[in-house]
């Protein structure tokens, strides 16, 4: 069994290892080759002694083979929705981390062949809308490079590997059981298949990726995804563009987020709506926001009170605006006599003067056309009494002309 990928013999790497079969066969690959290699292990501890003596095991295998191991105790992290979407943001994480630290060329993965049925088996099933089809050897996940040099091996053959090199591993017991979707394709699927079987998926999953790549090269030519889309632009795409643009739009977060064609066809819905602002949950803590006419993403909706006192003339600055009325602000409405001036969030029952009438703050946002998400944190000033003395303009692409300086950090 040969180990073929040509890395860098002077760069550092990182090697996700379990402890199983898999991630052993390629740290010993890694070793032989004289690849230099941290180890990086997570401990979710859902197996009790077992995940204890996993984490032992390895870090005394770490230590005798003189290989860097860094260890995530999972339990310090709170566990929220689906198990599995949730470790794997966990792994993602402490990888990044990791490979940060040891300014890391590569992360070796060990998925092999029997990953790559499975996970375009899945695929199809869902009907998602993918990047590729099954698993690359070099792709980029989080801005770091992913690399799984035994996708032409048979998990059977790793465990052969381990047997004939006598290369410690144990088993996860929960894989033999039927308990998520994964393993059931696994048994009651891949480990049928007969070498034409496998052949066979191999070629559709080469086939399906060459035309993917055909896809989206005529896509690119349509479209560039930036940090909003006009929604009239991507609702004139076909259905399966449409979906393409979505996908690309929200994995360009850095968040990887697998989205089905039952959420493609809801954002489409959304689009279409002729309300202006409408919100739609994609994964925890991700949303896609319309705004009247354009789509952007965001990591959450709504933000908290705020609430800072200007004591006199002088420059500031906070996470939500930047300001500088050190040389006066009376092209803002803002005399010596205002100070101490109140600057918050809008709140629902606001009203301002605007000439000889009074409006509501709301009626203005309005009017404005500002999205939902700036309206709980759009900033108001207040005088020493209590009045509103001053509401920044928000209209899109504005410019201000103003001397004194107010800068909103959207």
């Amino acid at each position: 069994m040969m180990f073929n990928y040509d890395f860098d013999k002077n760069a550092t790497y990182l090697l996700a290892c379990s402890f199983g079969p898999d991630s052993m066969a390629l740290f010993d690959m890694l070793e032989k080759a004289g690849a230099h290699f941290v180890c990086c292990f997570i401990n979710y501890h859902k197996r009790g002694q077992d995940s204890i003596d996993e984490e032992n095991n390895l870090r005394n295998y770490c230590a005798k083979h003189n290989v860097p191991f860094e260890m995530l105790d999972a339990r310090t992290i709170k566990e929220e929705g689906n198990f599995q979407e949730w470790a794997r943001e966990v792994r993602y994480m402490f990888f990044t981390q990791m490979y940060v630290k040891y300014n890391a060329k590569g992360l070796f993965v060990a998925h092999h062949q029997d990953d790559m049925i499975e996970t375009y088996i899945m695929q199809k099933q869902r009907n998602a809308v993918v990047k590729e089809y099954g698993m690359k050897e070099v792709s980029k996940v989080r801005r770091m490079t992913v690399i799984r040099p035994l996708l032409h091996y048979t998990k059977h053959e790793l465990e052969y590997y381990d047997k004939e090199n006598l290369v410690p591993y144990s088993i996860d017991k929960t894989n033999l059981t039927n308990q998520y979707e994964r393993n059931r394709i696994r048994h009651e699927i891949i480990d049928k298949l007969s070498a034409v079987d496998r052949e066979r998926y191999l070629r559709d999953i080469e086939r399906d990726n060459n035309e993917l790549d055909e896809f989206e090269e005529a896509l690119d030519q349509k479209i560039e995804i930036q940090d909003e889309l006009d929604i009239r632009e991507i609702i004139a795409l076909s259905k399966r563009e449409f979906a393409e643009v979505i996908r690309r739009f929200a994995n360009s977060t850095g968040i990887h987020v697998d989205i089905s064609q039952g959420q493609i066809d809801e954002i489409r819905k959304l689009c279409l709506s002729p309300k202006p602002n409408l919100t739609f949950k994609l994964a925890d803590e991700l949303y896609i926001l319309k705004e009247y006419d354009i789509l952007i993403m965001a990591n959450k909706v709504g933000e908290d009170d705020y609430l800072y006192v200007i004591p006199e003339p002088s420059s500031f600055s906070c996470k939500e605006f930047d300001l500088d009325f050190s040389m006066g602000a009376e092209d803002r409405n803002v005399l010596p006599s205002s100070y101490p001036l109140i600057i918050r969030n809008a709140y629902d029952d606001d009203a301002y003067k605007v000439g000889s009438n009074i409006v509501s703050v709301n009626r203005l946002f309005i009017d404005w056309k500002m999205p939902m998400r700036l309206r709980k944190s759009w900033p108001i000033i207040q005088d020493r009494k209590g009045n509103i003395i001053y509401i920044p303009r928000y209209r899109k692409n504005f410019v201000d002309n103003h001397k004194s300086k107010f800068v909103i950090k959207l």
